[in-house]
C-alpha cells in the first residue's frame, strides 16, 4: 500500500480525518499555553503542558498525519516538527509580541518533546500497525487532561546562585566608590554577551545607593524604562556590600519577558553581593552574586540559562566598574 492510499476500514481512514482536524486544534491550543498556560495560577499541570506535553502531542500527531501506514522514519518527522516549532515560534514573536528569552527557552524542551512524541507513534505502529489510531489518538487528550490536575499540584522550588570575578588593577579604595556610585552607562561600555547582545536585555545606565550603611537603597536603572531597586543588608567598607532586590514594579517583565518576570511565581531573584578581596601588588578581586529562586517543572534547565543570562549580566558590569576603576588608579 502507499503512503497516500486510504488504510484499511472505514473507522480507520475516519480516525485519520479527526486527527488531521485535532492537529489544527493543538497548535492553536499550544499558542494559548505558549502565551498564557504558563501563568501563577497553572500550577505544575500548567507549567508541564506548555513545555513538555503540548510539543509531544503536535510531534506525535504530526508523524501520524504525515505517515498514517507508519512507513515515514521518526527522525525525518522531528526534523519537520522543528521547522513548525520554530513558525510558531516566530508567528508568537511577531503577532503576539512574546519576549525573546522566553521563545528561546522553550526551543529546546519543545524540539526534544515533538522528537519524542513522533518516535512514540512510529514504535506503535512498528508494533500494533492497524490499531495504533486509537494509540496515536489517546495522545491528543494527554495536555487537556494534565491541566485537571492543576488544583492538586505545585511546582518544584529550588534555588540557585551565580557568581562571576574580574581581577582589577586597582586598590579596594578605589573600587569602592564605584559599587556606590555608577552613573552615565554607554552602550559602549562593557562586554559582549548574549544576554544583552542578543536577547535584547537593556544594559544598566546607572546604580546609585541612597544613604549609607545597612537600610541604605541602591537604585537600579536599566535602559530607557527598566527600574528596580537594591535595598542594602549588608555593609563592610572597601569589603563587601550586600543587598535585597525590591521590584516595585513590574517594568522588567514588561520590558523583558511577561513570562519571567524577577519577582514572579517562576522566578524570584532575591539578593545579591559584592565582595572585595585584596590580591597584592595593587590588584582587587572583586566577585558578583546574585541568588534566585526557580519554580518550574524544569528549574535545572531554567538554571542552565541562569548561568547563560544572569552570568552575562554580571560580567557586562563588572567589566565596567574594572575598567573605570583601572581608568581612575591610572
Amino acid at each position: 500500500m502507499s503512503e497516500i492510499e486510504r488504510p484499511k476500514g472505514a473507522w480507520i481512514w475516519v480516525g485519520a480525518r479527526l486527527l488531521r482536524v485535532f492537529f489544527l486544534l493543538v497548535l492553536v491550543a499550544g499558542l494559548f499555553y505558549a502565551l498564557g498556560g504558563t501563568d501563577s495560577g497553572a500550577g505544575l499541570s500548567g507549567g508541564f503542558t506548555a513545555l513538555f506535553a503540548l510539543p509531544f502531542c503536535l510531534g506525535a500527531i504530526l508523524q501520524y498525519v504525515i505517515s498514517p501506514a507508519g512507513t515515514t522514519d521518526a527522525s525525518w518527522t522531528a526534523a519537520l516538527a522543528g521547522f513548525l516549532l520554530l513558525a510558531v515560534m516566530v508567528i508568537v514573536g511577531v503577532f503576539f509580541r512574546e519576549g525573546l528569552v522566553c521563545i528561546v527557552f522553550l526551543a529546546v524542551p519543545w524540539w526534544l518533546s515533538a522528537w519524542l512524541g513522533a518516535l512514540l507513534v512510529s514504535g506503535l505502529h512498528a508494533r500494533f500497525r492497524q490499531r495504533a489510531v486509537l494509540h496515536s489518538a489517546g495522545l491528543i487528550i494527554l495536555p487537556f487532561a494534565l491541566l485537571l490536575l492543576g488544583p492538586l499540584a505545585t511546582n518544584p522550588t529550588h534555588h540557585f546562585e551565580v557568581r562571576r570575578s574580574v581581577v582589577i588593577e586597582a586598590e579596594a579604595e578605589r573600587i569602592w566608590p564605584h559599587l556606590l556610585t555608577l552613573d552615565g552607562l554607554s552602550d559602549d561600555e562593557g562586554v559582549w554577551t548574549i544576554a544583552q547582545d542578543v536577547l535584547r536585555i537593556p544594559r544598566p545606565r546607572s546604580a546609585l545607593v541612597v544613604g549609607e550603611g545597612v537600610g541604605a537603597v541602591r537604585l537600579a536603572r536599566w535602559g530607557e524604562h527598566i527600574g528596580f531597586e537594591e535595598h542594602v543588608t549588608g555593609w563592610s567598607q572597601n569589603s563587601e556590600l550586600a543587598w535585597r532586590f525590591v521590584f516595585p514594579d513590574d517594568s522588567i517583565a514588561r520590558h523583558t519577558d511577561a513570562h519571567i518576570g524577577p519577582d514572579s511565581d517562576f522566578l524570584g531573584i532575591e539578593t545579591g553581593s559584592y565582595t572585595l578581596t585584596p590580591l597584592g601588588d595593587g590588584h582587587t578581586r572583586l566577585t558578583l552574586t546574585t541568588r534566585y529562586r526557580a519554580s518550574s517543572p524544569a528549574n535545572h534547565y531554567s538554571a542552565v540559562w541562569g548561568e547563560i543570562i544572569l552570568g552575562g549580566i554580571q560580567r557586562n558590569i563588572l567589566a565596567v566598574i574594572a575598567d573605570r576603576s583601572e581608568a581612575e588608579a591610572g
